[in-house]
């Protein structure tokens, strides 16, 4: 089903203690509106892809200092370029849920997305009847890479990624050096460019961003 070893399971609890008893990758079969629903009692963080809500071990116990300073520092230096150039753009941090239209739907939550126009909605009824929304138009999204899903987000979900037909750019940041990958859709074809200096810039809706800038306090030598 993945690029990584999983373990297909036949529940998955809300608790992280109980989640903590399993394997290290666990995926398990599911609606996307129970999915949605899920999400909102779980206590650790899951994403849903091709029918199936799965938990990656390295993501059991929160995000580790590297990936939480370089989200806040991308979200700083777009969204003071988008409050004063582009007040009609929208960004978000990771709780929002992006869906993706597919023969199996998925929905992922990247670290940050930006969105140029009205947020489209998409919303389900879970199996308690309750409404579940998903939002399928972004711009651009925004991922910092960790070590076990690392396979996964530059495989499967790039891929699924590149369905959205709204969507103009794909970002993926490393934490433990100076390296960023962008894809940019030209002429609905995707361009992939990779930055590892830190003078390099890169832009996002024509907000320079700065290398240095975005691996400000970094550490890479963090454990």
């Amino acid at each position: 089903m993945l690029s990584i070893p999983i373990q297909i399971v036949d529940f998955l609890p809300t608790d992280l203690d109980s989640r903590l008893q399993m394997p290290e990758n666990v995926a398990f079969k599911s609606t996307l509106a129970d999915f949605l629903a899920f999400a909102e009692i779980c206590e650790y963080r899951i994403e849903f892809h091709e029918g199936f809500i799965i938990s990656f071990y390295e993501n059991i116990f929160g995000l580790m200092a590297n990936h939480e300073i370089m989200v806040f520092n991308f979200l700083l230096i777009t969204g003071k370029f988008f409050e004063q150039y582009k007040p009609n753009y929208f960004l978000f941090p990771s709780n929002l849920v992006i869906y993706i239209h597919a023969d199996q739907p998925s929905v992922y939550k990247p670290d940050a997305a930006v969105f140029k126009e009205k947020m489209e909605v998409i919303t389900y009824l879970d199996s308690r009847n309750a409404k579940q929304k998903a939002y399928k138009n972004p711009n651009a999204v925004f991922e910092v890479l960790s070590e076990s899903t690392r396979n996964f987000d530059l495989t499967e979900k790039l891929e699924n990624y590149k369905k959205i037909s709204s969507l103009e750019q794909i970002i993926f940041a490393e934490q433990r050096k100076f390296e960023i990958t962008v894809y940019d859709k030209i002429n609905e074809i995707w361009v992939k460019s990779t930055y590892s200096n830190p003078n390099d810039v890169f832009f996002v809706a024509n907000c320079a961003v700065l290398m240095a800038d975005l691996y400000k306090k970094v550490d890479f030598d963090e454990e």
